[in-house]
């Protein structure tokens, strides 16, 4: 029985000397905690992106729509003219009149 021998093995003995763990190269631990900060500014950026992305787009849809709606409105004027000028034409007589102001105009011009 020998005590001596057992003590050596002791959990309480150092294994290495304290200063040992700072002497490492610790670089990729470092770097491991920059990850969640870079992917949560990746996701950041990307969702603003996204989103002035998104209202461009909707500001284009609504100032084609309006301009769309504008050409309507012009045409539907213009039609609206010709048919108060020559009439509707849905009967002959009304046709042979819308001649007869046409050549009017046509004449005096």
């Amino acid at each position: 029985m020998n005590r001596t021998a057992s003590r050596q093995l002791s959990t309480a003995a150092r294994v290495y000397p304290s200063y040992l763990p700072y002497l490492h190269n610790n670089a990729k631990s470092r770097s491991k905690k920059w990850i969640p900060a870079v992917a949560t500014a990746a996701g950041v950026g990307t969702a603003y992106g996204v989103a002035a992305y998104r209202e461009a787009m909707v500001e284009t849809h609504l100032e084609q729509q309006q301009q769309r709606e504008a050409e309507a409105d012009r045409q539907a004027r213009r039609q609206a003219a010709m048919a108060d000028a020559f009439g509707g034409a849905s009967s002959l007589e009304e046709l042979e009149h819308a001649m007869r102001v046409y050549e009017a105009q046509q004449s005096n011009q």
